[in-house]
């Protein structure tokens, strides 16, 4: 089903939608990464690990986001 997009709605190229979607993955797996680190040191610390759990949820979102892309 191919619809016709409003000449109003600006859409970026194809090459612009996957530079976006490039950085959309590198920036999840960064925070990821990022949640893991504070998760260990937060329980090595015995504090509260919400943020940490904040950032591993987005980083998935993102990463999540990135294989519908592709898949679609």
């Amino acid at each position: 089903m191919d619809f016709p997009i409003p000449d109003v709605i600006p859409v970026p190229n194809p090459q612009a939608m996957q530079m976006i979607s490039i950085i959309s993955l590198i920036v999840g797996i960064c925070l990821v990464g990022a949640g893991v680190a504070l998760l260990l040191l937060n329980k090595r610390k015995g504090k509260k690990s919400t943020l940490a759990w904040i950032f591993i949820c987005i980083g998935i979102l993102l990463i999540v986001n990135h294989g519908i892309q592709l898949i679609f």
